[in-house]
């Protein structure tokens, strides 16, 4: 009987063995034949990583084919998350901190921005000195997950120079992350956050490539599996001439250092300018230079938070691109307008003289030069610059018909250059200040009406007139070739890297005033006599090689001291150039804002000579 029982169990457990070792032969065919190519692709997940190859940014040429902004190979540290545990994480991130001297919230951030991204290695650093490269390199051992790769970092070849136009690059924010991801922009990569940089990104940003490598139990690379090399972003070709460009910019500098320093008028609040130069032909802008800058090569690697706070609340505004977003009161240099507008209309006649004695008949308005200018015709008030010949024709039209004509030469309105960030400024009519009054005001307030005293300021520039230095330069452009307004242009073609034509740029007519010969004759002649002796600009033009027509300007703009302007073109008599300079707080345009375009006229006519003595200070 014990011997039957014991046979039982012994069957019973037989069985059993039998029956479980089916069970794990079976579940282990099914591992292995069903879903063995699964789970040999899971093990592979955790030892084969894709790591992206950043396409270089296409290059930026002047219009002779002078480089401007390129790449450079540089050090980037990344670190891999994927598999990373928690504790590692923080050791590493608290190793790499006190090794390199970097902000551990700033590596954090770093980190953060990744979230939900951790296949792919989260650059913390670009462009690693040699001696961090070295610490980093003899703590390896030390620092589980990091990854040292070579990335092509931005390059501005002549530092700061035509920095608002060029513009830097940095990495993509949340907005922009959101806004083109659909367009295949990935967080963490590096696009055009100003200038060119941004508006032409989608040419310039390229084709990024990647490599497949494996990696050990540390998360580091032990072998190249496979590479798709990245494709190189267009090139740009620009009009911008470089040497018209750094004379502009040197001759901003030395005018606003002069005019600080000035032991006998001396102007401490003369701290930025800007400076256009347009070809009258084409719209090709051939400089643009703003005061005070700021060098992208600082952005190009990434700026710490630190210095991103000291350049953006600098009181210079440093990043503000005044040449198309500064707007200011033209002053004086808006006499031609008004002119224009008065001949036209048959308001005046270039025969017709008006007395000046130095005050207006109607209002007790005084002209800028004591007892005035005597008998003054359309030819004599534009070379002196009289006010009270230009206040007589702001009251003969009134300010809706000169709003008709400015808004013609495109003044009030952008001008649609190929950069972002323009401003309109601001056009005064009557329906504007209709619009303006009750926006600010209770509707049940009665609406404000035009003043005869508002028509005299428009005459002269003066009033609520706030243009931007861009467009003054495309207005007095037109007055050089006869009416003809077109987009201002900065790039001339896009280009691949075998030099094949992607995109051509020619250009583009917005616009044309149909005037008469007899008017155009008329301002510019007066253009011309400003810069002869008795004109405004005389003390810098008055025995000049070339034939400069002028005006300048000293426009009041409280509680700010007088901005100082100057507008012109030459040569006179095939007008190629249109300069517009604005010098903030400069006081008088002949004296502070005339010698900045002579600069640019002596660099883009190759001439050598000194400057003759300044003239007198005046409008």
């Amino acid at each position: 009987m014990l011997a039957k029982e014991v046979e039982r169990r012994i069957a019973v457990f037989l069985i059993f063995t039998i029956s479980l070792f089916s069970v794990l032969v079976l579940e282990l065919g099914n591992l292995q034949i069903r879903q063995g190519a699964v789970f040999a692709s899971l093990a592979d997940g955790h030892r084969i990583r894709t790591i992206k190859i950043t396409a270089p940014r296409g290059l930026i040429y002047d219009r002779s084919g002078r480089l401007l902004a390129t790449n450079r190979p540089a050090y980037t540290l990344s670190l891999w998350l994927m598999k990373l545990k928690e504790q590692d994480l923080r050791h590493t991130l608290d190793r790499l901190s006190s090794l390199l001297g970097v902000d551990r919230e700033e590596l954090n951030r770093k980190i953060q921005s990744q979230i939900g991204r951790s296949y792919e290695p989260v650059r913390l650093l670009r462009d690693i000195s040699p001696e961090q490269l070295t610490l980093i390199e003899e703590n390896n051992p030390d620092l589980p997950g990091v990854i040292i790769q070579v990335e092509p970092i931005r390059e501005y070849v002549e530092g700061n120079l035509a920095a608002h136009a060029l513009g830097y690059v940095g990495e993509i924010n949340e907005e922009q992350y959101a806004r083109l991801k659909e367009k295949g922009y990935t967080p963490g990569e590096i696009i055009g956050q100003s200038g060119l940089e941004a508006a032409y990104d989608e040419y310039l940003r390229g084709q990024n490539g990647g490599k497949q490598v494996e990696v050990n139990h540390r998360g580091r690379p032990v072998r190249v599996m496979g590479t798709i090399d990245p494709i190189p972003g267009k090139n740009l070709v620009l009009t911008i001439d470089a040497k018209l460009q750094a004379t502009a910019e040197k001759a901003l500098e030395k005018a606003l250092d002069e005019l600080q320093h000035n032991p006998y008028d001396p102007r401490p609040n003369a701290k930025a300018g800007a400076a256009v130069v347009i070809d009258v032909r084409t719209g090709e802008v051939l400089a643009l230079a703003n005061r005070p800058t700021f060098d992208p090569n600082e952005f190009a690697a990434g700026i710490s938070t630190k210095r991103w706070n000291e350049l953006s609340r600098d009181p210079g505004h440093v990043f503000n691109n005044r040449a198309i977003a500064g707007t200011y009161p033209p002053g004086s240099t808006f006499k031609m307008l008004t002119a224009i507008a008065a001949l036209e209309e048959g308001k005046t006649t270039p025969e017709e003289q008006i007395v000046d004695h130095g005050v207006y008949w109607i209002i007790p308005k005084k002209d800028w030069k004591p007892g005035g200018h005597g008998l003054v015709n359309v030819v004599k008030a534009i070379k002196e610059s009289c006010d009270i010949y230009f206040y007589e024709m702001g009251r003969r039209l009134g300010i809706d018909t000169i709003a008709r004509y400015a808004h013609e030469f495109g003044l009030g309105q952008k001008t649609g250059i190929d950069l972002p960030g323009e401003a309109a400024g601001l056009l005064p009519s009557t329906l504007w200040k209709k619009t303006a009054y009750q926006t600010k005001n209770p509707p049940w307030i009665r609406e404000p009406q035009w003043l005869l005293a508002e028509d005299l300021d428009a005459g002269i520039g003066q009033g609520y007139h706030n243009y931007t230095p861009l467009q003054m330069a495309v207005y007095v452009s037109m007055i050089a070739n006869g009416g003809t307004r077109y987009r201002p242009q900065l790039v001339k073609r896009i280009v691949d890297n075998e030099g094949e034509a992607v995109k051509q740029f020619t250009p583009e007519v917005l616009g044309q005033v149909n005037l008469s010969d007899k008017t155009l004759a008329a301002v510019r002649q007066g253009m011309r006599q400003a810069s002869l002796p008795g004109g405004t600009a005389a003390g810098s033009f008055w025995n000049y090689p070339i034939s400069v027509a002028s005006k300048t300007g000293t426009a009041e703009d409280p509680p700010r001291d007088d901005q100082a302007w100057y507008v012109g073109y030459a040569p006179f008599d095939k007008p190629e150039i249109a300069v517009a300079v604005i010098i903030e707080q400069g006081g008088h345009g002949s004296s502070a804002a005339t010698p900045v375009a002579k600069a640019i006229f002596d660099a883009y006519f190759h001439l050598g000579k000194e400057a003759p003595p300044a003239g007198q200070p005046e409008h």
